[in-house]
């Protein structure tokens, strides 16, 4: 086998799923397959290193705890090696105890062969840098992290997603079904993700997904952009335009920030969700809706609906099935599996590399509180992968804020030294960004109480969260 190729580890006995398997990958440009009878075996043969992706074939229950134990294993590596569990036929309690061991996916007869070899694709993708060895600091004892559990097929590729089994479950469940979504969560935890996942997941899934950033847009913006509008509704209205939900069409339409609607929009949207019709502005004829609707809310919308800035029965309308996405700090043993998907991304995007992290860097990633969740981490990687230039991702590669950052104080940033050789422009995006994750943390992230301490408006708010990758 010519060491340019991935090394896919097959352990199962001979069968006919097994034999097709085999062929597939074997006769697949870049995979080398290696074949193992069982799992001991499969232990020894990964002590050599080498092993991009595992596939088990699990027949019976022995065969079936022995593989589990083995995810398991797999999952809480130093640099864990993603496991796919391969069976006859579908047993939701065997998906569901491997999903929640580690496994990235289970598929079962009849077995997709065009699926598999995507996700062997992607889980083997060859990065310009060696396997990442994420040092541990010798004297701190980290938890083992929670592996990698679903993979969902969207059209340009395959995410993974770190931890939460039984939430992802809850997805594969509500997926296939027509019911409203409302996905809540902090800034940053990836509920536009979560969102693409359901909708790839279901049978809409080759249809399009659009989202509305109710949180971007002005008041007398947001509705033509929902419902269009026809030519000479308002001042410059020189044409007609197709709103979003007549644009996805029998797709997935994602409110991205729903508790930010005005009020009279709020209305608008409780019809289009009751009867499943709507007017574009300045027009007197109904439209169906065909699309599938998923809100997010960064804010308690039972809140908002006691403060009445959120209409009481739009809400019971739309939270049929809710689902609670929890912030990064309270899922840390998923930061290094995120870590390494984002070393992996980052490398592919621009072509940077690292060889590994640091134990003291390590350790500013473990305890930081990640006020922006999964996409202020991104960003972070993304700058040390950057600044390492090729080498050990150092502590003086990550972000001030996380290097900064006292375990003690909890969210708060700690106050830092301004370097001489930062530079006036980078002192001053500093104190910005600084002085936004305090206000937020102090507002309970609500952004429109954020924007009014600070004396802007949610739209300026919005494009600043943004620039500082804290959205």
């Amino acid at each position: 086998m010519s060491s340019d190729r991935a090394t896919v580890l097959l352990v199962a006995n001979p069968g006919r799923i097994v034999d097709a398997v085999a062929s597939a990958l074997e006769s697949a440009p870049g995979y080398g397959v290696q074949r193992v009878d069982d799992v001991a075996a499969a232990r020894m043969r990964l002590k050599g290193g080498g092993v991009r992706l595992v596939l088990i074939h699990v027949a019976d229950p022995p065969t079936t705890e022995a593989a589990k134990g083995l995810v398991r294993d797999l999952a809480g590596g130093r640099v864990p090696i993603p496991a796919v569990v391969l069976s006859e036929e579908d047993d939701p309690g065997t998906r569901l105890a491997m999903v929640r061991a580690g496994a990235v996916d289970y598929l079962s007869g009849p077995l997709n062969l065009s699926r598999l070899a995507l996700l062997v694709d992607v889980l083997t993708i060859r990065t310009p840098y060696a396997e990442p060895s994420f040092a541990e600091p010798p004297a701190v004892d980290l938890p083992p992290a929670e592996p990698v559990v679903a993979q969902c097929e969207a059209a340009d590729g395959w995410t993974g997603v770190a931890g939460l089994g039984d939430l992802i479950e809850q997805f594969r469940m509500t997926a296939p079904l027509d019911t409203t979504i409302l996905l809540s969560g902090e800034t940053g935890t990836g509920k536009t993700y979560w969102a693409r996942a359901i909708h790839d997941l279901s049978p809409r899934r080759s249809k399009p997904f659009r989202v509305v950033h109710c949180g971007a847009l002005s008041a007398s913006l947001i509705e033509s952009e929902m419902f269009g509008h026809v030519r000479g509704a308002f001042t410059h209205a020189h044409r007609d335009r197709v709103g979003k939900l007549a644009e996805v069409g029998d797709g997935t339409l994602l409110l991205d920030e729903v508790d930010c609607l005005p009020l009279e929009t709020q209305a608008k949207l409780l019809r289009v969700v009751e009867e499943r019709v709507f007017e574009p502005v300045g027009s007197n004829q109904l439209v169906p809706l065909r699309a599938r609707l998923i809100v997010t809310s960064n804010r308690c919308l039972e809140d908002e609906v006691a403060g009445k800035r959120f209409r009481a029965d739009l809400y019971y309308r739309l939270n049929v099935v809710d689902f609670h996405i929890p912030a990064l700090r309270e899922r840390r043993e998923t930061i290094p599996h995120l870590v390494n998907t984002f070393l992996v991304e980052c490398a592919a995007e621009s072509g940077g590399q690292a060889s590994g992290v640091s134990p003291a860097a390590w350790e500013a990633l473990r305890t930081y509180h990640w006020p922006g969740n999964i996409r202020e981490l991104r960003n972070a990687i993304e700058r040390a992968l950057a600044l390492c230039g090729g080498k050990e991702i150092r502590l003086e590669h990550l972000p001030e804020a996380v290097r900064h950052c006292c375990p003690a104080a909890g969210p708060t940033v700690c106050p830092r030294e301004v370097r001489a050789r930062n530079g006036l422009a980078e002192a001053r995006r500093d104190a910005e960004r600084r002085s936004l994750v305090e206000t937020l943390h102090r507002n309970g992230n609500n952004r429109t109480n954020t924007a009014s301490e600070l004396g802007i408006s949610r739209v300026t708010l919005y494009k600043k969260l943004r620039k500082h990758g804290l959205i």
